[in-house]
């Protein structure tokens, strides 16, 4: 039996205002809205997504959007699947793409990230199995090396230059294992 082997993953920066749409309190006013979704610049990432979120499926409306079947972990370590929608931009948002409904998942909102760790990202791991993984890595995980060299080099070489940019940007990006290609937003 050969073991998997990772062949992408992609990152993002969970911040405060992204917590708070996986406790589904994101909504600021009275008045409705409150995103609760995890929004990725669709130029970028939506090629990458495109490996992840591999099934079409139909939302809201009629519109087109993709699945992907995940795996996480339990609050006790066990091994859990669930499905992740991946929705085209609003015209509210049109340079973003969505991993939606992340309050009501329960590999986001149901497994909320530590927050004494410091920071946060959500990762998204596939194998060459097909196997995607959703897990939460922390800055004090990858310092101590409990992830990957690749993973760790990746999202720290991003929070360097994203530390270098103007403006407050999120740190995310991709690593493909196959070709060795990373991609940091903040650059």
């Amino acid at each position: 039996m050969t073991a998997t082997r990772p062949v992408l993953f992609v990152y993002k920066e969970i911040v405060s205002g992204d917590l708070r749409k996986l406790l589904a309190e994101s909504n600021d006013s009275k008045t409705g809205g409150g995103a609760r979704d995890l929004r990725l610049p669709w130029k970028a990432f939506r090629p990458i997504m495109s490996q992840i979120f591999t099934k079409s499926g139909v939302g809201r409306g009629g519109k087109a959007i993709r699945i992907a079947d995940v795996t996480y972990l339990d609050q006790d370590g066990r091994p859990k699947r669930t499905q992740l929608e991946y929705w085209p931009p609003t015209t509210a948002r049109p340079a973003e793409d969505r991993i939606a409904k992340v309050h009501a998942s329960p590999a986001l909102g149901g497994q909320l990230p530590e927050t004494d760790q410091g920071r946060v990202f959500v990762v998204f791991s596939k194998f060459d199995d097909g196997t995607v993984r959703c897990d939460y890595a922390y800055e004090d995980q990858l310092k101590a090396g409990l992830w990957a060299a690749e993973v760790r080099d990746a999202i720290f070489g991003c929070m360097s230059s994203a530390a270098l940019g103007k403006g407050n940007r999120t740190v995310q990006g991709y690593h493909n294992f196959i070709d060795g290609t990373s991609y940091c937003h903040a650059d």
